[in-house]
């Protein structure tokens, strides 16, 4: 049996640089930092695909202002991962605010965009079904499979069924673990590339 764990054992802690006052605040009794900063201070530890999802979350909570964000831009522009931050800006200003389910959901459009793969529309409705990512233009859906999504018979059968619905309509569906998203991400890329009929353009 493991001895007891020593207070804070397991836990990574982050200290961010001195923070303006403007960007500073108590919450019952904890000093905490603004949305805008603490978003800012994300940028530098984690990836693109969990930055992503951690603008959506205050988004939906609507917790979320871009002019926050920019004022604690403009406050520490040399920051590491301001640049990160500021391309997911840029990128919101152009496609919206997404709406991935998951953090393998978030890299695999990391991936489309790093690949410069046609952007495809997120978690949109087609045909009363919600798909993961879904290219109109082109007639293909892809979806993410993670084992937590699959655990029963009838969830697989469903997905199958659905499938094969899509099929009728003229839609492809292309299904990728999640494991294969994770640890392969080039050849992944190439899969959609090619599905998109894009290897002799």
């Amino acid at each position: 049996m493991d001895g007891p764990r020593a207070p804070g054992d397991g836990i990574k802690t982050y200290r961010s640089t001195i923070v303006a006052p403007r960007f500073a605040t108590v919450h019952e009794g904890i000093p905490v930092t603004s949305v805008g900063w603490t978003l800012l201070d994300l940028a530098a530890v984690v990836r693109a695909p969990q930055l992503r999802r951690a603008v959506e979350a205050a988004e939906r909570l609507e917790l979320f202002d871009l002019r926050e964000v920019a004022a604690a831009l403009s406050a520490d522009p040399g920051r590491t991962g301001s640049r990160k931050l500021l391309a997911l800006l840029d990128d919101m200003k152009d496609h919206g605010v997404t709406r991935t389910r998951s953090e393998v959901e978030a890299l695999l459009l990391q991936i489309i965009i790093d690949h410069a793969l046609p952007r495809p529309e997120v978690n949109r409705y087609d045909n009363g079904r919600e798909v993961d990512f879904r290219w109109p233009r082109h007639r293909l859906i892809v979806e993410v499979d993670g084992w937590q999504f699959h655990r029963s018979r009838r969830a697989f059968v469903t997905d199958r069924r659905r499938d094969r619905a899509a099929l009728t309509t003229g839609w492809r569906v292309a299904r990728f673990p999640a494991t294969e998203v994770l640890r392969d991400p080039g050849r992944v890329a190439a899969e959609i590339h090619a599905l998109l009929g894009l290897n002799g353009s």
